[in-house]
């Protein structure tokens, strides 16, 4: 009741004094509103409800990693890898970094710990939405092939207006979270880290994003299978150093993290006495703000990545689903590691420290090499983001225009207008590559900031809501599917380890014989060659 008193005046600040502080404050009343205990629970409640029909299919994830390299014997446009690729370079950038540190700043440090159940469950969401979304792709006259949430909300359920309503949503993540947003945290991060001129970063963004987006769903894929190995190996290597140096410190973090889901920061102290009412409504930020960026960090339950999976060359339905699934568990990964460097920090508590800035802060501990590699990782892991999102929001504006493909063109050149746009947000214009000290440190100039990421989460509903209804309608056709396919996959998978194993060693048997019988026939010829010398001797 308190959160709906709160949305009215809100929006009676907004009507009576437009501007962005109102327009901010309204955005997240509303949001808290939504994404409150019913989102929350509602999220929670499909994930553990798919995670106990489809038995834990958690437990395949070694064997769907396995299969994400397999070679493709089926139609589609991009490899099941590629896919991958661009499902988790459009979730790391946003969801892994930056989503964290907004969580831990916003909900407490506890916000890691709910980030990471709601991730454990989000791997069967991520697994039946892609699953529905490969089932029942489209494959247009041009043989592409595409699907998601507003194809099978439109073409199966015959719920039109839902999927409309998902692809509008999708058109407005793109536009912020997919493009603004993330170039906003690359020129916050090279500006932090070298003092770069906000309005340079931005342009070389654009530049090098117009390239990749408008090569396509297979440039954008390719680029992705070599860029996102590169970018997680360097900031995995930068994370595990600075949580090694403070190793002492790691008992106190952990502690630090499971207090804070459980208290929240309103009731840090843990006061004795405190009501079970009282303990319940002080964890809701940490709970609301782990969970929500835990649908970004993963994109589970959002919808967004069954546009990558439905454009996948493999085998079946139920491989892509299991392969896509495997996402969930590198971004929930990224993600531990993440929270944890920025809970040894501390700087979370500093209102003048956010997002990108909080990440800068954390890494600087580690001498010479911190913020290169933080930088460098940042700005691959934004720009991954911002190509997956280029081909998100092409897919659904597509769809918007019934297959039509008349739109693409300006969108793409709208969406490079956007990348730039939201780097140089917050920022003055100088012709100087190089500028002083960063005023994005500061709480007013983080305002931009957080308005972006309240529109984020705004547009998150219009995509969440109508995809988790549509699962629930698909829950009998994801299970029969699954029950009938995925033990025969990975079975046959296992079947063909097994194989190559056996050729493996039938190779190796005959490589050994064949080097006895080298061996042999050189002792021979240097034995006959002794006895000739001795003959002539």
């Amino acid at each position: 009741m308190n959160t709906i008193v709160q949305l009215g005046s809100a929006l009676s600040a907004f009507f009576a004094h437009p501007s962005l502080q109102t327009t901010y404050d309204a955005m997240n009343q509303f949001n808290a509103l939504v994404w409150g205990p019913p989102m929350i629970f509602l999220l929670l409640f499909l994930g553990i409800y798919f995670t106990v029909k489809l038995r834990f299919i958690q437990k395949y994830t070694w064997p769907a990693v396995k299969l994400s390299v397999a070679k493709a014997d089926s139609e589609g446009m991009v490899s099941s890898f590629g896919s991958l690729a661009v499902m988790i370079g459009a979730t790391v950038g946003t969801g892994s970094i930056i989503g964290v540190t907004t969580a831990v700043a916003e909900g407490g440090p506890g916000a890691l710990f709910w980030m990471v159940i709601a991730g454990f469950f989000n791997f069967a969401i991520k697994y039946s939405e892609c699953m529905v979304a490969f089932k029942y792709r489209v494959r247009l006259p041009d043989g592409e092939y595409v699907g998601g949430p507003m194809y099978y909300l439109s073409n199966i359920l015959k719920f039109k207006w839902l999927g409309i309503t998902f692809a509008v949503g999708t058109l407005l993540m793109g536009f912020t979270a997919g493009s603004a947003l993330q170039a906003n945290s690359i020129a916050d991060a090279l500006r932090e880290g070298y003092n770069l001129n906000p309005w340079y970063a931005a342009a070389f963004v654009a530049v090098f994003a117009a390239v990749v987006i408008l090569g396509g769903v297979k440039r954008i894929a390719s680029y992705s299978e070599w860029l996102v190995p590169i970018m997680g190996s360097l900031y995995l290597l930068i994370a595990v150093i600075v949580i090694l140096m403070n190793f002492s410190h790691i008992p106190a973090a952990i502690a630090t993290v499971i207090k804070g889901a459980f208290t929240g920061k309103a009731a840090a102290g843990g006061a004795l006495g405190v009501s079970i009412l009282a303990i319940v409504q002080a964890m809701i930020p940490g709970v609301t703000a782990g969970v929500t960026r835990a649908v970004l960090a993963t994109e589970a339950g959002l919808g967004s990545a069954s546009m990558a999976a439905a454009a996948a060359r493999t085998r079946s339905a139920t491989q892509m689903a299991i392969v896509s699934a495997t996402s969930v568990f590198w971004a929930i990964f990224i993600c531990s590691l993440t929270g944890i460097v920025i809970v040894l920090a501390g700087d979370y508590t500093n209102p003048n420290v956010y997002a990108a800035n909080l990440c800068n802060s954390a890494f600087k501990t580690v001498p010479y090499i911190g913020t290169p590699i933080l930088v460098f990782s940042l700005v691959i892991f934004s720009f991954t983001t911002i190509i997956g999102w280029g081909y998100y929001t092409e897919k659904s504006l597509q769809f918007l225009c019934k297959g039509s493909n008349i739109l693409i063109k300006p969108s793409r050149v709208l969406f490079i207008i956007l990348v730039f746009v939201g780097g140089i947000i917050g920022t003055s214009f100088s012709t100087d590559l190089f500028v002083g000290q960063s005023l994005l440190r500061t709480a007013e100039a983080n305002m931009s900031t957080r308005f972006m990421w309240a529109l984020v989460i705004l547009t998150m509903t219009m995509m969440t809501i109508p995809n988790i209804w549509a699962l629930w309608c698909f829950r009998k056709v994801i299970k029969k599917t699954t029950s009938k396919n995925l033990r025969a996959l990975v079975g046959k998978q296992a079947c063909l380890e097994r194989a190559e194993k056996a050729r493996a060693e039938k190779r190796a048997r005959k490589a050994a014989k064949e080097q006895a019988l080298a061996e042999a026939k050189a002792a021979e010829r240097t034995m006959l060659a002794a006895k000739r010398v001795h003959r002539k001797k």
